[in-house]
């Protein structure tokens, strides 16, 4: 469902890598599989040219969620996007649809990327602001 999203935002869907987020995750309870693993699409607005800034990156992340570093419910470690954007070249545009409390918008600011964030909620938008201007 999220790759058709991408699709109708006329966005290519180029593929998807795994987040592992190792054994500390959260276990519903007994008699279930952790929630251990999430997966992350990625896509392109148009071509997506051979990188000649690096790569290839790991198709799959192993980083553990830490408390100081988590700002909303569904907030991913800073080290997680960090990872992730590195496939964008400096000085490149990343859009965050669902910004949250900005953790893909802090990654970007602090490896030299633009990026576009978008969030309707007021609170977590004083978050990121506030996350953005202690990394500037």
């Amino acid at each position: 469902m999220a790759s058709d999203a991408l699709q109708f935002g006329n966005i290519i869907w180029r593929g998807t890598v795994a987040w592992d987020k190792t054994e500390g995750s959260r276990a519903p309870h007994k008699g279930y599989f952790r929630h251990q693993c999430e997966y992350v699409l990625w896509g392109t607005k148009g071509n997506c040219p051979k990188a000649v800034h690096g790569g290839p990156w790991p198709g799959c992340f192993r980083i553990s969620v830490k408390q100081k570093d988590k700002f909303h419910l569904t907030g991913k470690p800073t080290e997680l996007m960090e990872n992730l954007i590195q496939i964008v070249p400096e000085e490149s545009i990343i859009l965050d649809p669902f910004a949250g409390s900005g953790t893909t918008l802090v990654a970007a600011q602090k490896l030299n990327r633009h990026f576009i964030g978008i969030e309707k909620e007021s609170y977590n938008v004083h978050i990121a602001q506030k996350r953005l201007l202690c990394t500037a």
